[in-house]
């Protein structure tokens, strides 16, 4: 039996919760569908200071369950724990099917946002939930007081890390360049902090250890010079990937795979709108998220008026 809506967004992060509100407020019958939990990526930041309306910063998780309540009081339905499978177009409806249910809709908003980029080297799978992760605020906690390796010089490798420098005893930071490419603020933070020694120009080759993680081997991008760095734990922020695969070809994407609109977040495919992370920009933040939502789910409801 499939399930009718006017309108069905996927993806409970920023973007997703804010369309689903935006739609709501407008009359627009929304199901949201989120593979995990509402929130999304901003639930492992373990501290928001660029967020707008509070000065005193904001946990993620209590950052979001703002966004969650906010979107229930509106009278959004939520579906957690549903992953979409498939997604498909026909007779000018939308056809999306879960592992547990089939849906159809007038039209559709994707805010599925994007997932932690690998490493790619041997040992990466096989210690994967035994000494490497790819959230700090989720796993930290299991290494207090023990030495740990974090990869990347961005945002959330220099958050993370300094997260992670009030648990463990010492935090490797290891960047493949010459600089950080994190905020002025975050640097200065991290430059202070006596637990976290920085590792130039290395990039990482391999994980090793016995039943878990105890070293990683890394490489002088200049030297070619390996190195073995005991460890304890890894931490892996060096990008990250966007959801998109369901969607076959109803979306144009870039060379990376995100998703190509136009300044009406609309795509190839009528009725189907994209909202945060997922699509190509150039600047991905909570609050770029927003407004995404908002505009994905203005348009939304005119193009769904239009149809009705």
């Amino acid at each position: 039996m499939t399930e009718s809506h006017e309108a069905i967004v996927i993806g409970g992060g920023p973007a997703g919760l804010t369309a689903g509100i935006y739609l709501m407020r407008a009359g627009i019958d929304t199901l949201l569908i989120e593979k995990i939990i509402s929130g999304g990526t901003p639930l492992n930041s373990w501290n928001i200071e660029n967020y707008p309306g509070f000065p005193d910063s904001i946990s993620g998780k209590d950052l979001m369950d703002r966004f969650t309540a906010h979107a229930k009081n509106t009278g959004l339905s939520i579906k957690e724990f549903s992953e979409v499978e498939d997604v498909s177009y026909q007779n000018q409806r939308f056809i999306i099917k879960t592992t547990d249910a089939l849906y159809e809709s007038i039209g559709l908003i994707i805010a599925t946002g994007t997932e932690p980029a690998k490493m790619n080297i041997p040992g990466e799978n096989e210690y994967a939930g035994r000494g490497i992760s790819y959230c700090a605020t989720c796993d930290g906690a299991f290494f207090r007081n023990l030495v740990v390796a974090v990869i990347g010089g961005g945002d959330a490798a220099i958050e993370e890390g300094l997260s992670l420098a009030n648990i463990a005893k010492k935090v490797y930071v290891i960047h493949r360049r010459h600089a950080l490419r994190a905020q002025k603020i975050l640097q200065e933070r991290a430059f202070k902090n006596d637990r976290m020694e920085f590792l130039w120009n290395k990039i990482p080759i391999k994980i090793g250890g016995k039943d878990q993680v105890e070293y990683i081997t890394i490489e002088d991008t200049k030297t070619k010079e390996q190195t073995d760095i005991s460890t304890d734990g890894v931490f892996v922020y060096i990008g990250a990937r966007p959801n998109t695969a369901f969607l076959g070809n109803l979306i144009d994407r870039d060379e990376a795979g995100f998703i190509i609109t136009d300044e009406a977040l609309s795509t190839k495919t009528s009725g189907l709108y994209i909202a945060g992370d997922v699509r190509k920009k150039t600047l991905r933040q909570i609050s770029t998220a927003v407004g995404d939502g908002a505009l994905a789910a203005v348009n939304l409801e005119r193009y769904i008026l239009g149809q009705k």
